[in-house]
């Protein structure tokens, strides 16, 4: 917490100090911001000037980004306001008594006129943001008068304009074309303020929490002045930031503390509780020491809001805290809670594929806010996406068919994670179905990342889809010396042997299918021991005479499915053959050749 006081409060004082000495006023900005528009305006009919354009658009936008700061600060004495009112009721009397409305007598009286409606219509709505923000105004309450006032210009002092302009003298164009960038930098002020309300309003999170009485009463009570220091903001802002530092402390305590419901009291719920913990403290201690330095900036700009491009920086760095603390809980309570989830439904790779999507997702909504916040148009965005949309499927093809394939697998349920496949030369177990590719762990300990589209087109063997039967095929070769009926009794005891045997599958033994769910709506349609993975058949016969052996063959299948215990009960089964040849006086034959030598008798 000391190194953080090191690093951040010099920032925060030094943001005091440039807050309290800007002596700027918002008559100049307007001032300045006609004149920007009118050098555009002379601009924009030479298409050689695009760079001087650039420039002018750049330094427009700097001045506007300034308006804010200015509002709380713009105050009129009564005598100022009488002036004002006293101008225009005497032109207004004025252009009464000039019967001839197209004499330049009266234009000039009107161009002056409507200069100080549209004057009137700009500043009075900055004094109604003003009494808005001393009341902790809302983003819609300040939306609502700036609308109305564009309304306005809109309509009443745009009739006015184009009423007047029929009647202008060449001797007053250049009056009214002032009048015209007047109106046009009045709108664009306002413009900028409604679409920056949602700023706007943020900003004044201190008038809020009534720190201007705060700040004076500290004032009072330390009664040192010195010029350009604020002893009171300086306090206030240490108190705070102190405050939220020292609450992150406490509420990863509390935390803690809550997190004991959701887990056992074992040795091994414990561990997790604290690496939970340990991954969700850094971002709410994250977010709140950005909660503060937004507070502490505020209150140093107090009774002036920070400006927009603070408070934007500051709703960017937002959005991008949250989806953090959104994912690392996603990570940890949500895994949690994911992982009960799918033991219960036993679909974990759907489980798994649901969460990548919904972090895509959180990436993808995160991206677009903070797009918006840089000022781009995402509706222009997202409908430029129709216009490249084919461009980008070129480019990404390969992305999106690996994507889709992963869906139709996982609707498809040819494998869940843990199934033992063989799939285009491939074998191993299913470690991980991603959005692109699928992780498998081959038998020889090799991890294998095979793309999803590879696995949705080739044909896929799933070992592990059988609930009761794996195969074990023999041929017992005997010598040509046995007799008929031994070969007989022989194949008939190897029958009586597998038929009796605990761990060869049976009908009766758990071979085949017993359920009463919704597979037994299919018996007449397809097989269902077939459909379940249920396989029970024994087959001991006679089948064929080689060149060395009379051969006998032997299929059944092992009740288990798992290799270890398959290959033990194999081997069982072939040392009872064995025995059952041996008992039976039966030979194993074995390739062999006969020699026979013809006796030659020499002639003569």
């Amino acid at each position: 917490m000391i190194n953080i006081f090191k690093i951040l409060l010099p920032f925060l004082i030094c943001v005091l100090t440039f807050a309290d000495n800007n002596q700027t006023t918002l008559v100049d900005i307007f001032e300045n911001l006609k004149k920007v528009n009118a050098q555009i305006e002379i601009l924009s009919a030479d298409q050689n000037s695009s760079v001087d354009t650039k420039i002018l658009n750049t330094k427009k936008s700097e001045l506007l980004s300034k308006i804010p700061q200015f509002i709380t600060k713009t105050d009129f004495s009564d005598a100022d306001i009488k002036s004002f009112y006293a101008k225009k009721s005497a032109l207004e009397k004025t252009l009464k008594n000039i019967t001839n409305k197209q004499s330049q007598n009266y234009v000039k009286n009107a161009i002056e006129l409507e200069n100080l409606n549209i004057n009137e219509l700009f500043f009075k709505s900055i004094i109604s943001l003003n009494e808005l923000f001393k009341k902790g105004a809302k983003s819609s309450e300040i939306k609502a008068v700036l609308q109305d006032a564009l309304i306005q210009s809109r309509t009443d002092l745009y009739v006015n304009l184009k009423e007047l302009s029929q009647n202008v003298p060449d001797s007053l164009k250049d009056e009214f074309n002032e009048l015209e960038i007047s109106k046009k930098t009045s709108e664009d002020a306002l413009n900028y303020l409604k679409e920056n309300a949602d700023l706007l309003a943020s900003s004044y999170v201190a008038s809020e929490l009534i720190f201007h009485s705060s700040i004076d009463t500290i004032n009072e009570k330390i009664g040192i002045k010195i010029d350009g220091v604020n002893f009171g903001k300086i306090l206030l802002i240490i108190v705070i930031f102190a405050f939220f530092i020292s609450l992150t402390r406490i509420l990863a305590r509390l935390t803690y503390a809550l997190t004991l419901s959701f887990f056992d009291k074992t040795e091994h719920a414990k561990a997790i509780k604290d690496q939970i913990l340990q991954i969700i403290k850094k971002p709410i201690s994250s977010l709140l020491i950005t909660y503060s330095l937004k507070i502490c900036i505020g209150i140093a700009y107090y009774p002036t809001p920070m400006p927009l491009w603070v408070a934007n920086t500051f709703s960017i760095v937002y959005i991008v805290l949250i989806s953090w603390f959104v994912i690392t809980i996603l990570n940890g309570y949500g895994m949690l809670i994911i992982g009960k989830i799918a033991k219960k439904s036993g679909r974990k790779e759907v489980v798994n594929l649901i969460l990548k999507i919904v972090y895509f997702i959180i990436f993808v909504i995160s991206l677009l806010l903070i797009l918006s916040r840089l000022g781009f148009d995402i509706s222009a965005i997202i409908a430029s996406l129709g216009i490249g949309g084919l461009a980008v499927a070129f480019a990404a093809k390969d992305i999106i068919a690996n994507f889709f394939a992963s869906v139709m697998l996982l609707f498809d349920n040819s494998f869940s994670q843990g199934d033992l496949i063989s799939c285009g030369g491939i074998e191993g177990t299913i470690v991980e179905i991603g959005l692109r590719k699928t992780t498998i762990r081959s038998s020889d300990n090799a991890l294998i990342f095979v793309p999803n589209s590879t696995l949705a087109s080739d044909p896929i063997i799933n070992w592990s889809r059988r609930k009761a039967g794996r195969m074990i095929s023999l041929t017992i070769g005997l010598t040509y010396d046995s007799s008929k009926e031994a070969l007989q009794k022989c194949i008939s005891e190897i029958n009586d042997m597998l038929l009796t045997h605990p761990e060869i599958s049976r009908a009766d033994n758990g071979g085949a299918f017993r359920g009463a769910n919704h597979l037994k709506f299919k018996e007449s349609i397809v097989c269902i021991d077939d459909l379940a993975g249920y396989k029970n058949a024994i087959y001991v016969s006679l089948d064929a005479l080689n060149s060395s052996s009379i051969d006998i063959s032997v299929i059944c299948f092992t009740k288990t499915i798992l290799r270890a215990e398959y290959i033990k009960i194999k081997e069982d089964v072939i040392f009872k053959i064995m025995d059952i040849v041996a008992k039976n006086g039966l030979d194993f034959a074995f390739p062999s050749q006969s020699l026979y030598v013809e006796k030659f008798t020499p002639k003569g």
